[in-house]
């Protein structure tokens, strides 16, 4: 067991998710959400801060929007950085419990498999609903910088 997993308070839950990365009120990167608890948070993104940075997190996970502050608490460069919450508003700790309590009922649910790792599963695309799905897909990019598996897989389903 590392020394890093005996240090945590509450046990993490993975999850996919969208992150905005900003600093001073200004964006400053992307990021995907791999896991979270009620602590913090794992970001994968090839742009990361020093350990001990303030930055304010915009996290979009199982439906459910949530602007928190963080501080980054580790950093590895072009993989990601783990995040610690702070000052945490009961208003943020209802929307984490919601989050949290959403991405671990997927692992509770007896009818409900985990979704696939990367390259197990094929998704196939018809010729006609290609443009339709390339379209959406550029226009999500431009808006968050970021596309996780579930989106492109909703976006897939809904135009074929």
């Amino acid at each position: 067991m590392s020394e890093n997993s005996e240090r945590r308070i509450y046990p993490r839950h993975p999850c996919s998710g969208a992150a905005d990365i900003l600093r001073n009120g200004k964006l400053w990167g992307w990021g995907k959400v791999s896991d979270i608890s009620r602590g913090g948070c794992y970001l994968e993104t090839d742009q990361t801060l020093p350990i001990g940075t303030e930055a304010q997190l915009r996290l979009t996970i199982a439906d459910t929007l949530l602007d928190i502050d963080g501080m980054v608490a580790s950093a590895t460069p072009v993989v990601g950085m783990g995040i610690d919450f702070v000052t945490v508003s009961p208003e943020q700790e209802n929307k984490l419990a919601r989050i949290i309590d959403k991405v671990t009922a997927i692992d509770r649910s007896p009818g409900v498999q985990q979704p696939p790792q990367p390259g197990s599963t094929t998704v196939r695309i018809k010729r006609e609903a290609a443009h339709n799905i390339l379209a959406t897909i550029i226009k999500r990019m431009n808006e968050k910088g970021v596309l996780t598996r579930q989106e492109l897989v909703e976006i897939v389903k809904a135009n074929q």
